[in-house]
């Protein structure tokens, strides 16, 4: 399928310069050019679409319909950038965000672009202009957190299968992004159960909100919380998840301290990490900085009163630990 190609080999370029900040360099229009030199004959995908939907095939009508969402997005937001650029050169600032509003609600993601566009340079530091630069950064990263790809990798099921989680059961899961598994422990604990999902980023947070009332799910708390503090309550968490966060945190012995005073008797500390690789190997992922075997890690958690009481094996670029206090 042209739309699983062309992410995959996207995200690989993509998670290269994936943190916190602007995240990504690569236009889509140079993305879409080095890998497809034919593009699908959008009149061909319409009519498939048609068929499918006439046949009631509404799983293969969606993934035309998504096919077809990716050939007409990009130049559809193209066309909104330019109109944006042409408004804030004529010096309509009203006019030029308006557009700038339509482009993110169109799926645009990529901040970069924008912030460093001269044409926008007048309005870089006005307060409407950041909160849409936001919302542009968000859209990217929540599409990478989200990706079809993930799945092969982060394998959820199996994650879930094996924390075993109980009904009644009190979480947190600290780094919840867009509620990738926020959402699978907050059905596995139940209505008896409490989630409390934190994330620095207030965006990621409305979006989970969003998310959460779809589901139909009331047990989840959302908190905005600093890098440094997950303001975890004392003594109240049965499990603390960290998927994919810890390689953020500087300082982790003392980051972990916090988090062991938040845990309950007997109760555990879950992180799952990506195993240090070379670029070469694997151009994605956190960068060579950021990386950090397990070895380090268990020393980290050592220094905050933690041991290891379970490694899982399964994940084929993360290591899966769960550490408990220390007697």
């Amino acid at each position: 399928m042209i739309r699983t190609v062309l992410i995959s080999r996207n995200y690989r370029l993509l998670w290269l310069g994936c943190v916190t900040a602007a995240l990504f360099a690569l236009s889509p229009t140079v993305l879409w050019a080095q890998e497809q030199d034919k593009p699908a004959d959008l009149t061909t995908l319409r009519q498939k679409y048609n068929a499918a939907v006439q046949d009631d095939r509404l799983d293969d009508a969606v993934r035309i319909a998504e096919e077809i969402n990716w050939l007409v997005q990009e130049p559809h937001t193209a066309v909104l950038l330019d109109i944006a650029r042409l408004h804030a050169r004529r010096g309509d600032k009203v006019k030029c965000f308006q557009s700038l509003k339509r482009l993110q609600g169109a799926g645009y993601w990529d901040v970069r672009s924008i912030m460093g566009d001269e044409a926008f340079a007048a309005y870089r530091q006005d307060t409407i202009f950041k909160e849409l630069t936001r919302a542009i950064w968000a859209n990217g990263y929540l599409f990478m957190l989200e990706r079809d790809e993930r799945r092969d990798f982060q394998k959820p099921e199996e994650v879930m299968q094996a924390l075993a989680l109980k009904p009644g059961e009190r979480v947190a899961d600290i780094g919840a992004g867009s509620g990738y598994f926020t959402v699978p422990v907050a059905k596995a604990v139940g209505p008896t159960g409490r989630v409390l999902a934190v994330d620095i980023r207030q965006e990621m947070l409305d979006y989970l909100d969003f998310r959460l009332r779809a589901e139909g799910l009331a047990n989840v708390q959302l908190k905005k919380v600093e890098p440094d503090d997950p303001l975890l309550p004392r003594g109240e968490v049965d499990t603390i998840l960290m998927v994919d966060v810890l390689h953020y945190i500087k300082e982790r012995t003392a980051y972990a301290r916090k988090l062991r005073d938040a845990l309950t008797p007997g109760g555990r500390l879950v992180v799952i990490d990506y195993r240090p690789r070379p670029f070469a190997e694997r151009p994605w992922g956190p960068p060579p900085e950021q990386q950090m075997s397990k070895e380090s890690v268990d020393q980290d958690m050592a220094g905050a009163g933690f041991k290891p009481v379970e490694v899982y094996e399964f994940l084929p670029e993360q290591y899966f630990v769960v550490y408990q206090i220390s007697e």
